[in-house]
Parts: C-alpha cells; sequence; structure tokens
C-alpha cells in the first residue's frame, strides 16, 4: 500500500503533539516541583521555561526533518517514528547529571513523553484513510 503524506496535515498533527507533550510535561514538572524535586545541574537550577522550551524545539526539529522525508520518501516516516521514539530513549542519558534520583526520574519520563507524543504524530500522519476509516468503524461498533 503507497503512503502518501500531506505535510500541512503532518506539522498540524505535530504541532497538536508538540503542545500536547509540552503540556504533559509541565505538568510532571509542576508536580515534581511540588513534592520538592530538586532540578539542578551542576548548580544550575532547570526551570519550567527549560522544560516547555525544550521540548518544543525538539520537536520543531523532528516535524522539519519529517516534512523533509515526507516531501522525498513518505514510506520512509514509519522508520522516522522509530528513530524518534530511539532518540527520546538515549537523550534521557543527559538526566544522570541532574543532582536528585527524583529529579532525573521525572526529567527522564519527560523524554518519553515528548518521543511518545512524536512517534504517535507521525503514525496518526502516515495512516492511511482506508485504515483510518475502519478504525473509526469499529470505535462506533
Amino acid at each position: 500500500m503507497e503512503t502518501t503524506v500531506r505535510i500541512p496535515r503532518l506539522l498540524g498533527l505535530g504541532a497538536a503533539g508538540a503542545a500536547a507533550a509540552a503540556v504533559v510535561n509541565a505538568a510532571i514538572f509542576g508536580i515534581g516541583h511540588a513534592a520538592d524535586v530538586s532540578y539542578l545541574v551542576d548548580g544550575e537550577a532547570i526551570e519550567l521555561q527549560h522544560v516547555v522550551s525544550f521540548t518544543l524545539m525538539s520537536f520543531a526539529v523532528g516535524l522539519v526533518v519529517a516534512a523533509l522525508v515526507a516531501r522525498f520518501r513518505p514510506a520512509s516516516l514509519r522508520a522516522l517514528a522509530v528513530v524518534g521514539g530511539i532518540v527520546g530513549v538515549v537523550t534521557m542519558a543527559m538526566d544522570f547529571s541532574v543532582d536528585s534520583t527524583a529529579g532525573a526520574i521525572t526529567l527522564a519520563s519527560m523524554h518519553l513523553v515528548t518521543a511518545a507524543a512524536y512517534v504517535r504524530s507521525l503514525r496518526l500522519a502516515t495512516t492511511t484513510p482506508a485504515v483510518r476509516a475502519s478504525h473509526s468503524s469499529l470505535a462506533v461498533a
């Protein structure tokens, strides 16, 4: 089955995914902050604006790559979704330098949230209309 990807749809789904990931990550950060979790790296505090901006910037880079891939090799978006998931897991290593274990765990979970939202956005963008129709008919039945 040939995959056709509409770039405006991809970017729209990606923007929604980025916003959702930023909201969830802000909530995770807020819960950690309320629980007095330390978010210090080498004496520098990680703040909410850092979490939100890094979430949105990483998503933006991923969407630019996805739009380029969609333009030239739309079938490769599924592989790019896998790569995005792997990048989300691998980048959790950055959080090992956080001064507290709880801070490292909450920040690492934010990487997973962002990766999951990115993968889901690409999967929705590459789902063919026939597959979407069959899923919606299953939901109605």
